[in-house]
């Protein structure tokens, strides 16, 4: 894996491109490959998400993350609800995989994902279940064994995975989804999603430089792959991440406002620096909102009621977006 830290020694050509976004990631994987200005007019992003159940504060921050990158840039962009995907993967009922796509896709266009420079769509794509089956060729199960996701043991250990060929064929979808673009044509992917998630950048490059190298078996398929990480939201009570399998770690979308106002308005100390990063990522606050949250933060102890002046107007943005979240069910 070639991910490395974002610092303020980051790519000029990164920090260029993303300005005041930079806050949203942590790491990156030659992303300044891609991301030079002169790229943009050949230039597709691609991510996603899996449709499994409402929105952590987590998840809500990738989405009002792409909003903003996709604002910023001005190109092209693929946002994939995977929801055969995670039929194969996870064990959750396929009627549910449904609801939760349909509301999920509802949902990014109530809080501003654009349609005119965007594909929003599913796995249930001819285009895409073809590609998989392309590219499968030039993958062995050694190569997912080598590339998997690092919560696989986690998931695992709550009983959400499937079988292993099924967590092969979700992987394989995925795949396909980082090559559209240069299926298509298109020179320079950026692959934007959840450090966890790296594995998808190695393999498809893998596929691209295999193929090139197969002579008369060859797509023709030649493009540059970039990757974005966004950071980790840590999970409230001292948990490293906030997950819906852990409910004292984490806000999500389907919770009642009596539920969010416990969580948020917590006194608990190890709640406050992830309650903050909640402020940071998951709030589409502008930067002087949030100079006036960090700034409430650090002197918490002093003047407490102003930081709990600050959670409470975080609670009371994220009921809003749990109202959009409800309006948007099927």
């Amino acid at each position: 894996m070639h991910t490395e830290l974002i610092s303020n020694s980051a790519p000029a050509a990164i920090r260029d491109c993303l300005g005041p976004l930079m806050r949203r990631f942590s790491h990156t994987d030659q992303a300044d490959r891609v991301l030079p200005s002169e790229a943009h007019g050949d230039l597709h992003i691609i991510t996603g998400f899996g449709p499994t159940n409402a929105p952590t504060a987590g998840t809500l921050s990738v989405m009002l993350g792409i909003i903003e990158l996709q604002r910023r840039l001005q190109t092209e962009m693929t946002v994939i609800i995977s929801e055969l995907g995670a039929w194969n993967s996870r064990n959750v009922p396929w009627q549910q995989l449904e609801a939760v796509r349909d509301q999920m896709s509802a949902f990014l266009r109530r809080i501003g994902l654009d349609e005119s420079r965007c594909t929003l769509r599913s796995h249930l794509d001819f285009g895409n279940l073809a590609r998989a089956g392309k590219i499968a060729r030039f993958l062995t199960r050694q190569d997912f064994l080598d590339n998997s996701e690092s919560l696989l043991e986690l998931y695992d250990s709550h009983g959400l995975l499937s079988s292993e060929i099924g967590i092969t064929v979700d992987s394989l979808y995925t795949v396909a989804d980082v090559l559209g673009p240069a299926e298509t044509g298109t020179k320079n992917i950026l692959m934007v999603s959840g450090l966890e998630e790296a594995y998808f950048t190695e393999l498809a490059r893998l596929v691209l430089d295999r193929q090139q190298a197969a002579d008369e078996l060859s797509l023709g398929w030649e493009a540059t792959i970039g990757a974005l990480y966004f950071r980790v939201l840590e999970g409230l009570g001292g948990y490293p991440k906030m997950s819906k399998s852990i409910p004292a770690s984490s806000i999500h979308l389907g919770m009642t406002a009596d539920a969010l106002a416990e969580q948020v308005l917590s006194d608990d100390p190890a709640s406050q620096r992830p309650l903050l990063s909640a402020i940071e990522l998951a709030s589409g606050w502008d930067e002087t909102g949030l100079e006036m949250a960090r700034s409430a933060y650090h002197d918490r102890g002093s003047e407490p009621k102003r930081w709990h002046k600050v959670k409470q107007s975080y609670l009371d943005d994220f009921v809003m977006f749990a109202e959009q979240w409800d309006h948007s069910a099927p």
